[in-house]
């Protein structure tokens, strides 16, 4: 009959946070909120890259060219507003910063 030796080793050797639970559930909730600056960032990064995409933002009215009583005549329209690829580049680049600094530790 032999001796057997029961080693157990410390949690954190194991990879996991104290008590056994995994460095997931050590998260706070301060840890999860996104900083407005962040979400400002993206939302820019993603403006620019749709102005890089389409040049430009194109919709339609309807004119109404006659109106003669019961005798009505419509025109479409379309215009365009155009975003020239300078404005898509500074988009981008602001919303990089606006990442880079809403991902650092205060």
């Amino acid at each position: 009959m032999g001796v057997r030796a029961l080693v157990q080793l410390p949690s954190v050797a194991r990879g996991l946070a104290p008590r056994g639970r995994s460095r997931l559930c050590d998260l706070t909730r301060k840890d999860m909120i996104m900083k407005p600056a962040t979400i400002l960032g993206i939302a820019l990064i993603m403006l620019g890259v749709v102005a890089f995409a389409y040049q430009g933002i194109t919709y339609t009215t309807r004119e109404k060219v006659i109106d003669l009583g019961p005798l009505q005549a419509t025109v479409d329209k379309k215009e365009t507003i155009p975003l020239t690829p300078l404005v898509g580049g500074l988009a981008m680049i602001g919303g990089i910063v606006l990442v880079i600094s809403g991902a650092r530790k205060v």
